[in-house]
């Protein structure tokens, strides 16, 4: 039988393995959880000044690093919104994206592609509910209505009728989601290419 490692002996052969680090890993390696922090911070207080925080790295060679790592938050935060919480981050990630990239031409073709985007999913997801809510109310009046002759059979209760309604609707819902997130991730792709 083979001796028994220790995790801490795996790991190190592992990092044998890979190799030295190269100057530029190591910097990203420190760097990049340093733009997280910053864009993450952005994202939560609206009087954060991101571009004063990154032009303390011009010239040191590490602000493209940084760059990197706040634009993995903002991309991570470009979102279908749900709600109006949703909404404004997805606008503060755009925001962001526009401080950190350097081509700001096309990225603000293709962020209006994604705010137009935005604009029509929130039009099909109102459309879609309100519809929905009708087609449910006519089906539940139809299904009271029959059920009220039939002697001896009790009318569902609202908590059965609540979880049906949010069962229905998150299929629907869903499957709007899927359609307009495979456009925006497109968009993502995009945005990634961009200097």
């Amino acid at each position: 039988m083979g001796e028994m490692k220790s995790a801490w002996e795996k790991a190190q052969e592992k990092v044998a393995k890979l190799g030295k680090l190269t100057e530029d890993e190591i910097k990203q390696l420190e760097c990049v959880p340093v733009g997280n922090k910053l864009a993450a911070k952005y994202l939560q207080d609206p009087n954060y000044n991101l571009d004063a925080e990154l032009t303390k790295y011009k010239g040191t060679g590490l602000r493209k690093y940084i760059a990197q790592g706040a634009q993995e938050i903002f991309m991570h935060n470009l979102i279908l919104p749900q709600n109006d919480r949703d909404q404004q981050i997805t606008k503060r990630a755009m925001a962001g994206l526009r401080i950190v990239k350097e081509n700001k031409n096309q990225l603000a073709t293709i962020l209006d592609r994604i705010t137009n985007l935005l604009n029509y999913y929130e039009q099909a997801r109102h459309q879609t509910y309100t519809q929905f809510k009708k087609d449910f109310e006519a089906r539940l009046q139809e299904s009271s209505q029959a059920l009220q002759k039939q002697p001896g059979k009790a009318v569902p209760i609202e908590s059965q009728l609540q979880a049906q309604f949010q069962s229905e609707w998150l299929n629907i819902s869903s499957q709007l989601n899927a359609q307009y997130e495979k456009v925006l991730e497109e968009h993502k792709q995009h945005i990634l290419k961009i200097a």
